[in-house]
């Protein structure tokens, strides 16, 4: 059973871009306040299907990019 709500589309995306970024799972997660598994297993998913190097606009990108890293320093 899950223990929150499903995985977004947002969060899909952020996903994406902190992985062609080299962010690494648990920085993601982090970002995003899930567990690191759950990144492990999206990131994981999307790598079997194709779809992990579909990233958004570039200054979406970017900007979602720096914010992970800002969280990750704080």
């Amino acid at each position: 059973m899950a223990k929150a709500k499903y995985i977004s589309d947002f969060e899909r995306d952020v996903m994406r871009i902190g992985a062609a970024r080299g962010y690494k799972a648990p920085q993601i997660a982090r970002f995003l306040k899930r567990g690191k598994m759950v990144v492990y297993n999206h990131l994981k998913a999307m790598e079997s299907d194709g779809t992990l190097k579909d990233l958004p606009l570039c200054f979406v990108t970017d900007e979602i990019a720096e914010a992970i890293g800002k969280a990750n320093r704080a």
